[in-house]
């Protein structure tokens, strides 16, 4: 016969207790593996796969930097918007997590109105963003025969013994910067048409040859602060917002082991090391 404490209804339930307990902990990753963020290198060449992808060239370190940075973020904030429970009983992916989280911070933190002289310091800190570069008017004309035609109707044209047909025969680009005209000539050719406005040139694009020219320039001008307040403002609140996003990420990621194999590139180790730092630190 059996002891009569194993007939006890309290120790059936601390056994059943203790296997469910059990259970749950084989079944459930330590809360110190949960709390651990690792980026494994297969992640990062992922994130270069799409990158290249998209855009038909590898990354720099810069930007694979930038990608390890915000996959780290997201990553982050995913988390976070579990422990909120903002996913339950739906079904979203991780974009979709990491984006509530986002406005989660966003309302928490929200923007007032930034000060004059905020919006002068932000002004002075990015007024390359608002001068407006030198541009440039030019026309242009394909020619059938190739490169070697080009040279010899631009030489022409130079002289000024063109057929009294030819103004009718272009096509005018008007008010284009000078890295419009690189993309659409190539640097070599850039140059020529730049360092000698008003004179036909023979270039070859991908599209192919061409004779043309600069026929305006326009100078570079220095914006000044009232004029484009509007956009600095506009510019000040995404900045400001970004800022306040990263600094709750770094403040989050505090909680969480942040672990890089080695052979991940130490440009990407160092973005994610400042990323992750407190901005009481920095």
């Amino acid at each position: 016969m059996s002891p009569s404490f194993l007939r006890e209804p309290l120790l059936h339930f601390l056994l059943l207790g203790g296997l469910l307990f059990g259970l749950d902990y084989w079944l459930t990753p330590t809360a110190a593996l949960e709390q651990t963020i690792v980026l494994e290198p297969e992640t990062l060449n992922a994130l270069a796969g799409n990158f290249t992808q998209a855009r038909g060239r590898t990354p720099t370190q810069e930007e694979l930097s930038e990608l390890a940075v915000r996959w780290l973020t997201d990553e982050v904030l995913v988390r976070e918007a579990r422990e909120l429970k903002l996913a339950q009983g739906d079904d979203v992916i991780r974009n979709r997590l990491a984006s509530q989280m986002r406005a989660v911070v966003q309302h928490q933190n929200p923007l007032g109105e930034p000060s004059r002289d905020e919006l002068e310091r932000f002004f002075q800190a990015h007024q390359n963003n608002y001068d407006i570069p030198s541009h440039y008017d030019l026309e242009q004309r394909f020619v059938a025969g190739g490169v070697s035609e080009a040279e010899l109707l631009a030489a022409q044209w130079r002289k000024q013994i063109a057929p009294a047909q030819w103004p009718q025969a272009t096509t005018s680009l008007r008010h284009r910067p000078a890295s419009n005209i690189v993309a659409i000539y190539g640097e070599p050719a850039s140059d020529a048409l730049l360092r000698e406005p008003y004179h036909w040139q023979a270039v070859a694009t991908q599209r192919g040859a061409q004779v043309a020219r600069v026929t305006r320039v326009y100078p570079a001008q220095s914006a000044e602060f009232e004029a484009v307040r509007p956009r600095v403002a506009r510019d000040w609140r995404l900045a400001e917002q970004q800022r306040r996003i990263a600094a709750e990420v770094a403040r989050m990621a505090q909680g969480y082991r942040i672990s890089v194999p080695p052979e991940v590139p130490q440009a990407v180790v160092d973005a994610i090391a400042h990323a992750v730092k407190s901005e009481d630190a920095r």
